[in-house]
């Protein structure tokens, strides 16, 4: 990769992440809203809906968006074509998740079948709203998608509040998400027809969808067992407990969503890169993955400790369950492993090892479901939040192990004991201060890192480089 790609690509992952950013705290302090509104019973059902939704909504995808962006991206002539086809397959294949849901709901958990309607609605539009967004990505035109994940978070932010005033039940949250997703929908569609004035025609080739399922089919295996591996948890908890451990254990997990998102939106705008490079330059893509993995640690690292030092004041800031926190620690060494991972994950993508990738899913929901069965009877919901960490690991083992057999073994030199001793030093910082106000705590961490960074030299000249060249 050369340093101008590199530049651009950082650019745009601080343009996204900027974005991502001021959206997820929108976010944020409406699941604050929710655990004060509905209570950890009412939220853990909520909770347990979302994650039935985000399972079956594999099923509207089949993998079949990541083909659209990584061909796409490669070939803008095709762009049309791919996005008539799939408008249609997606609708088709949202009828058939629907179908699923209904039969899991009315098996897994009857409590939650009357409002299968009410989760089909948000699932569509999650479905529509993710695909019409990835045209952001593949023209490159980043600022669109940044407004779109602004004004979507500002009009659930909204929702929320009128909802709250109204004393609705939690399954009216289902439909205020759903609102926000369709706005996005809306907003990517007037993008296309009236800015770029792109003819958005709905067309089904059956010839094409089933070359394009082909091609999809083993990226959907992978995800879906990602997917499994990542919600299964929850299933599992509220199947062998209750729904009250549920909503303890989704609202420490919540602490760790407001940061997973950040590995995601910049692999994200990596990855068509990585898709052009990996069909042409090897050297370069290597290039690439090593400085995608090193910029995630170096994101991941303080967050993570960060998390783990001071979980019981970011709990009590913002009045969340005490019973979250130790389930809070738990899972804080995991957020240096997600942001990383990303970077394992999207780079067996682009260089078309999806059965590979497959594989590394079945051995990591092998093993999650495994410690998922033997610490929850014993340990409840903290026997998922260790279930979780541990599965991370393995993730990183495979996804290490993985792109050494490929010729990608990663070498990040003494940059990377760097890194791990920044992270080390702020986290003695914050621990020794951890009885101050919480906000002073997390700047003088940050302060202490990003000095630590530069003091221990854990950044070489050409990454700098990179970092000015994108300002």
């Amino acid at each position: 990769m050369t340093e101008r790609l590199a530049s651009r690509t950082l650019r745009n992952s601080v343009l996204v992440v900027g974005a991502r950013a001021l959206a997820k705290l929108a976010v944020f302090v409406v699941v604050v809203l929710l655990w004060r509104h509905l209570g950890a019973d009412n939220y853990g059902r909520f909770a347990t809906m979302i994650v039935y939704v985000t399972l079956v909504g594999v099923v509207a995808d089949l993998g079949l968006q990541t083909v659209f962006i990584r061909d796409a991206s490669r070939d803008r002539s095709a762009f049309t074509r791919y996005l008539g086809n799939l408008l249609s397959t997606r609708l088709l294949l949202s009828l058939a998740a629907l179908l699923i849901l209904a039969v899991a709901l009315r098996v897994l958990s009857p409590a939650l079948f009357p409002y299968t309607l009410a989760a089909f609605a948000l699932l569509l539009t999650t479905s529509y709203s993710s695909l019409l967004r990835a045209v952001f990505y593949i023209r490159g035109r980043l600022g669109y998608e940044a407004i779109a994940i602004v004004a979507e978070s500002i009009v659930l932010l909204a929702l929320t509040l009128v909802a709250i005033n109204r004393r609705a039940t939690w399954d009216a949250f289902l439909w205020v998400y759903t609102i926000s997703y369709l706005f996005t929908c809306l907003f990517a569609y007037a993008v296309l027809r009236w800015r770029w004035h792109e003819r958005v025609a709905v067309r089904l080739e059956p010839v094409f969808v089933r070359r394009l399922l082909t091609a999809g089919l083993p990226l959907a295996l992978g995800f879906t067992i990602t997917t499994v591996y990542a919600q299964l948890d929850i299933v599992l908890l509220q199947l062998l407990k209750n729904f009250q451990m549920v909503g303890w254990y989704s609202a420490a997990n919540k602490y760790i969503d407001a940061v997973a998102w950040v590995p995601q939106s910049a692999m994200g705008v990596v990855f068509p890169a990585l898709s052009l490079l990996g069909a042409s330059d090897r050297r370069r893509l290597a290039f690439a993955y090593e400085k995608s993995f090193k910029m995630l640690a170096i994101l991941g690292l303080p967050l993570a400790v960060g998390l783990g030092v001071m979980a019981d004041s970011i709990v009590h800031f913002t009045r969340g369950f005490e019973q979250s926190i130790p389930a809070l620690q738990i899972l804080a060494p995991s957020v240096v492993l997600l942001f990383v991972n990303n970077a394992f994950i999207y780079t067996l993508t682009a260089i078309n090892r999806q059965l590979d990738f497959t594989r590394l899913a079945l051995f990591t929901l092998a093993v999650n479901l495994v410690l998922n069965l033997l610490l929850i009877p014993l340990y409840g919901y903290l026997g998922a939040a260790a279930a979780s960490t541990a599965t991370e690991v393995a993730l990183f083992a495979g996804g290490w192990w993985l792109l050494r057999r490929h010729r990608l073994p990663l070498s990040i030199g003494g940059g990377g004991a760097r890194v791990l001793a920044s992270a080390a030093i702020m986290g003695i910082v914050v621990y020794s201060m951890r009885s101050w106000p919480l906000a002073v705590v997390i700047i003088l961490g940050a302060a202490v890192y990003l000095v630590a960074l530069v003091a221990l030299r854990a950044l070489n000249a050409e990454e700098w480089a990179i970092i000015r060249a994108a300002r």
